[in-house]
């Protein structure tokens, strides 16, 4: 019997069936720690004595999605940043071997938002929930105060902020510290 080798590699394309390719040749599965894979990302590859390779994950990644911040893609009507909060922008990172996506930054509504409302186009697939989901947020409640509303991400990687009925509109609210699984 022969030993298993490791090695880093660089990976060269991404196959929709979870493996990657490296610029050397190898096909490797993806390790489910190995999230959110790009081209260009450097790997931990193992290659049994049988010549099975397994991509165990990332040594850093190729683009900001990849666990470097990524900006929002906001629609008309809303815009980023607000005030000292910083531009909104998101990542996605593995937390105890499973997916998940930070958000900071903050954005600044054109007008009162009193209903739900999508504020921000699809992000990228990687991005996407497998079920749509929901966290709180700080929020202007109204002129002078402050408060909380719900945010929401749907499965198409929509996201939107809920108000509430005048005077408890809102008109700005804050990402920070905001996460969901995937």
């Amino acid at each position: 019997m022969r030993g298993s080798d490791w090695y880093r590699a660089v990976v060269d394309t991404v196959g929709a069936d979870g493996t990657v390719t490296t610029t050397d040749g190898i096909i490797a599965l993806r390790d489910e720690a190995y999230q959110a894979p790009a081209v260009g990302d450097i790997i931990r590859v193992t290659v049994s004595s049988a010549g099975a390779a397994v991509a165990l994950g990332r040594y850093a990644g190729a683009t900001a999605s990849n666990g470097g911040w990524t900006s929002i893609p906001v629609l008309s009507g809303f815009t980023t940043p607000y005030s000292i909060f910083g531009p909104a922008q998101y990542r996605v990172v593995t937390v105890a071997g499973s997916g998940r996506v930070e958000l900071r930054g903050g954005v600044s509504c054109a007008s009162d938002v009193i209903a739900q409302t999508a504020f921000a186009s699809a992000l990228p697939v990687a991005a996407r929930p497998a079920y749509a989901r929901t966290w709180t947020v700080r929020r202007q409640s109204s002129s002078d105060t402050k408060g909380v509303t719900a945010a929401e991400v749907s499965t198409a990687g929509v996201l939107q902020i809920h108000g509430t009925a005048n005077p408890n509109y809102t008109r700005w609210f804050a990402l920070d510290g905001s996460y969901y699984d995937l």
